[in-house]
């Protein structure tokens, strides 16, 4: 079974192409393309939807190109040509005045290198179907709708959400190689197959990224009730405000933690220096103290399972304004800033995690989203289930499928498939282009 993958939710253009194993446990990556757009929103400091759009619109048809180049895929048999070239002039007319009506730069494309293309052998088409950004979302379902139309293959509209999920579950098939043989050729890293691998159920899902921070119970596969949910900003969103606010670059997470690292390794350092000279940590305390630059913990000791960053990220606001006031650089004192911060980020997330996942004797943690990307989530998050729960498993997906990508929504899509093919509800799971609509607040359920 070949799965075609779309996903234009936010700042990414992806497009994968997967080919399954026949029951559906593993799978080979046939073309796997994401075009970030950060350079070009970096200078507004954010994602701009507009511009999203825009870029999406003009690279979706390229990308797809070399997607298809890329995976050879055979071409599908046609048994009658004459007829298949009607419809094909028939899906034309309904792909150019109603579904790609008000995307003209995709339409223009389409025309111009789809149209006429052999049909491929894919068998499903998944696109993100939301959450996301309305305008963005819109231009990647569209172009399914087209392809679904002119090809005449189903569609599989994937929550985003549940596409990262997935992610911690995919099992690198690639076999280790000699460090040597992996120094000299950086394309060998790449994995080309992966399994699913099963997880225990109950199971607690923590998705943190730049637009949302949930807690998500699975009671068993593709049943999900969200438990607990930011009630402002998302954390990798508080990452990115913060970064503004002591002057670092877009995306801000990365560079957040970059600070955080150095301020890490400096009082690691200093604290060894200063130990080998028998002198007294007290003694080489700086100008601020730590107690100072305390930040809030928000939320991290509420009954419920709730988050709230929009505090914290006005925090630290402060913070910077009341040193600047009393004349203290903020320059030197950012790495210090920047790991309380994170800290304080973190703390609220695992602690909030570890007591979800015992309240719900879950069997299974699952990490996923963007912010899964950040090293010190990922260690305490590891460090406190081996401590509090160690009878659970912990799934961190691996660093380079955190981010926003297709390859996530093909896999996500498998589990789809085999549902539809066990249940009645197959009409709800896999659809057509007449019926597939974004939708911008789409929630797991």
């Amino acid at each position: 079974m070949n799965i075609l993958a779309i996903e234009t939710s936010c700042d990414e253009t992806a497009i994968a192409i997967i080919q399954t194993s026949s029951d559906g446990r593993s799978f080979r990556i046939l073309s796997n393309i994401v075009l970030s757009q950060i350079a070009l929103h970096a200078q507004w400091g954010g994602v701009v939807p507009n511009l999203a759009k825009r870029e999406h619109e003009k690279n979706l048809v390229p990308l797809f190109l070399q997607s298809l180049e890329e995976a050879k895929l055979p071409e599908s048999r046609i048994m009658n040509q004459e007829l298949w070239e009607k419809k094909t002039r028939n899906s034309y007319f309904i792909i150019h005045n109603s579904i790609l009506e008000k995307n003209e730069e995709l339409q223009n494309q389409f025309k111009k290198h789809i149209l006429l293309l052999p049909k491929p052998a894919i068998d499903f088409i998944a696109v993100t179907q939301g959450p996301g950004l309305e305008p963005t979302l819109w231009v990647g379902v569209n172009f399914a709708r087209a392809l679904s139309a002119l090809w005449d293959v189903p569609l599989i509209g994937i929550n985003h959400m549940e596409g990262h999920i997935v992610s911690a579950l995919l099992n690198s098939k690639l076999k280790v190689q000699s460090a040597k043989l992996q120094s000299k050729n950086k394309k060998f890293l790449t994995p080309k197959a992966y399994s699913l691998k099963p997880i225990s159920y109950p199971a607690l899902a923590l998705l943190v990224s730049g637009g949302h921070t949930e807690l998500v119970l699975i009671k068993r596969p593709l049943r999900y009730e969200i438990i607990g949910e930011t009630r402002d900003d998302a954390a990798g969103e508080a990452f990115d405000k913060v970064a503004r606010i002591l002057g670092l670059g877009y995306p801000g997470g990365p560079h957040v933690a970059a600070l955080a690292q150095r301020a890490q390794t400096h009082a690691e350092r200093t604290r060894k220096n200063a130990e080998s000279k028998g002198q007294r940590i007290s003694a080489l305390r700086p100008r601020v103290s730590a107690r100072e630059l305390m930040l809030p913990r928000p939320m991290m000791h509420s009954k419920d399972f709730d988050f709230s960053f929009s505090g914290l990220k006005t925090a630290v606001l402060y913070l910077v304004r009341d040193l600047e006031k009393q004349g203290i650089h903020i320059k030197k004192l950012r790495p210090t800033i920047a790991k309380e911060f994170q800290d304080a980020v973190v703390d609220v997330l695992v602690a909030k995690t570890i007591r979800a996942a015992k309240e719900y004797k879950v069997k299974s943690i699952i990490l996923g989203g963007g912010v899964a990307a950040n090293t010190e989530l990922r260690k305490r998050l590891s460090e406190k289930v081996a401590e509090y729960i160690p009878a659970s498993s912990l799934r961190l997906p691996d660093s380079s499928v955190t981010g926003d990508n297709a390859l996530m929504i093909a896999a996500a899509a498998i589990a789809r498939v085999k549902q539809a093919k066990k249940t009645s509800r197959s009409t709800k799971l896999i659809t057509s282009w007449k019926t597939l609509k974004p939708n911008s607040i789409m929630r797991l359920l």
